[in-house]
């Protein structure tokens, strides 16, 4: 009971989501597989309300220590109206064959820009579910 209340209090002030929720892993840049890029862009695109109409940049894979993948770059989605709004960041976490983590929108850009930045240096927290 006390330890729960230590975890709730830390929660409370340092802003932190959960206590031992996640975990560090190292990660390092593997070379693009044709259809491992395919499968990946797919996941993403399906997300937008016109998934034909996704366009990607800047795209990446990295392996984590704990097997999992993580796929960054940019993509531009169109709206239902056919607005885009320009390239944004994209971040992708799968184990195995399912997704562990998505975000692709402008709500999440800066979110998604600071995990691939971490993937990239080496690092990256993530859930441990």
């Amino acid at each position: 009971m006390r330890m729960v209340s230590i975890c709730l209090m830390a929660t409370v002030m340092l802003g932190l989501s959960s206590c031992g929720g996640t975990t560090k892993v190292s990660s390092k840049s593997v070379n693009l597989e044709p259809g491992e890029v395919f499968w990946a862009k797919n996941q993403l695109a399906e997300q937008t309300a016109r998934p034909g109409e996704a366009r990607f940049e800047s795209f990446e894979v990295l392996e984590l220590s704990n097997g999992d993948r993580v796929y960054c770059g940019r993509m531009q989605a169109v709206s239902d109206s056919g607005i885009s709004a320009g390239y944004v960041p994209f971040y992708m976490r799968r184990s195995g064959g399912a997704v562990k983590a998505l975000n692709w929108s402008e709500n999440s850009a800066d979110f998604s820009a600071k995990k691939c930045e971490d993937a990239r240096n080496g690092a990256l927290r993530i859930n441990k579910v």
